[in-house]
């Protein structure tokens, strides 16, 4: 027995086909369009006239239909990916701040195992400098403005 070889031709998809019906039915036109054309040429100047003015009217209004649809389509794109990077946009800020709070436990970690005070015990300290200064200036005055009694004792 022979052995068959696989074919090795490509399936058209559906979309390769229906290109190719369409290229098909527009080159039908085309020729149809010039058959026309030639017929009016050859028996009446008048007709041809009255071909083109159709045809210009036809024209005029596919292409309104074709611009409507495809400022329809154009819109709807537009949306989608609008809508899809919003999307993107929240789970990339979501991602950042995420990755915002890591940073910030890791790094107050590391400064705790350092021995750094934090902000809160920074400024304990500073109130508490602060009220001891108040208190040896109240002592410094009250030092000055008391009599010297014991050097006059002598």
């Amino acid at each position: 027995m022979a052995t068959r070889k696989k074919s090795t031709k490509r399936v058209h998809s559906g979309a390769q086909d229906t290109q190719a019906r369409l290229l098909d039915m527009l080159h039908q036109v085309w020729l149809a369009g010039v058959g026309a054309v030639a017929r009016a040429q050859a028996g009446a100047p008048k007709l041809l006239e009255e071909l083109i003015a159709e045809g210009a009217q036809v024209q005029a209004e596919t292409k309104g239909a074709a611009e409507k649809a495809l400022r329809g389509a154009l819109g709807g794109v537009q949306e989608t990916l609008s809508a899809r990077m919003k999307k993107v946009r929240g789970g990339a800020n979501d991602a950042f701040e995420n990755l915002e709070k890591i940073f910030r436990t890791r790094v107050h970690s590391a400064l705790t195992q350092l021995g750094v005070p934090s902000a809160g015990e920074v400024q304990s300290l500073s109130r508490r400098v602060d009220a001891l200064n108040a208190n040896i200036d109240k002592l410094a005055r009250t030092r000055r403005a008391a009599p010297r009694t014991r050097a006059r004792r002598k």
